[in-house]
């Protein structure tokens, strides 16, 4: 007799809008900072931001929503060909994850099943942060809710309005 899947608990899902990665190279010829205040000079906001420090340069990753594209470009000018977008993508977050290592794996293998790309993961205590394609996303949410189960009163997966810093 087969037995039953045991499946992991989870109190939500949460998908973002659509976004943009930014990949800065560690060659970047404008300290971080700078890269930064050009950013936020055009009110765009950065979300899932890691950066790495290799031989004393600063290099990393972050993600931006989709429509602030033009205006990024415009920003980076000054280091154009000094970073890389990927696009579209989006931010898939389960929480919590209680650091349990075998639901980050579940979470991974479900990715794998569907073949969603992994463009960045991002963890804390409480939550789990993916980055793939963002035409993936229904696919990535419905591989891994056959592992996890939702509270009966879940938030919608999806950002009901959007609230942008002026």
């Amino acid at each position: 007799m087969k037995q039953p899947v045991q499946k992991f608990a989870i109190g939500g899902l949460k998908l973002s809008l659509e976004l943009i990665q930014i990949q800065l190279a560690p060659d970047t010829p404008l300290p971080v900072h700078e890269v930064f205040a050009r950013l936020t000079g055009q009110h765009i906001n950065m979300t899932l931001l890691s950066l790495d420090v290799l031989d004393g340069r600063i290099s990393g990753a972050f993600c931006i929503s989709a429509a602030d594209k033009i205006w990024a470009e415009m920003a980076l000018l000054p280091i154009a060909g000094f970073y890389s977008m990927i696009s579209p993508v989006g931010s898939l977050t389960i929480f919590p994850h209680q650091s349990r290592m075998a639901l980050i794996g579940c979470v991974l293998s479900a990715m794998h099943r569907v073949n969603a790309p992994i463009y960045a993961m991002a963890s804390s205590f409480s939550a789990l942060t993916l980055i793939t394609h963002y035409h993936r996303m229904d696919d990535a949410v419905e591989a891994i809710l056959s592992d996890v189960t939702l509270p009966d009163n879940h938030a919608p997966f999806r950002p009901e309005f959007q609230v942008r810093q002026l």
